[in-house]
């Protein structure tokens, strides 16, 4: 049992590694679309520094990117969460098994 727990682990930190990579993609085109706005320009560093801010001023490319971010954030959240739990419960189960 405790080796099906550390899978979980292993998969959890493959889902949490995924979606980080795929958050820092969605967000380099998110700064891009802001950049080639000239109406978003003013923006730019207000969604390098303060993200939650600025995600509802969005307009355009720049706005759907910045969603695929959100997801990938809860994404990456929800796989960490999953993995410590998983490593609480292998090693747990690791101990209790000895």
């Amino acid at each position: 049992m405790a080796t099906a727990a550390f899978i979980v682990v292993g998969l959890a930190a493959a889902g949490a590694f995924a979606s980080w990579i795929v958050g820092a993609v969605f967000y380099v085109k998110t700064l891009q679309a802001i950049s080639n706005d000239p109406q978003q320009r003013g923006l730019m560093s207000r969604a390098i520094f303060s993200w939650m801010f600025t995600v509802g001023r969005l307009k355009g490319d720049a706005s759907i990117h910045a969603s695929t971010v959100n997801k990938a954030l809860v994404a990456f959240l929800a796989c960490v969460i999953v993995a410590v739990a998983a490593i609480s419960i292998a090693t747990n189960l690791a101990r209790i098994s000895h």
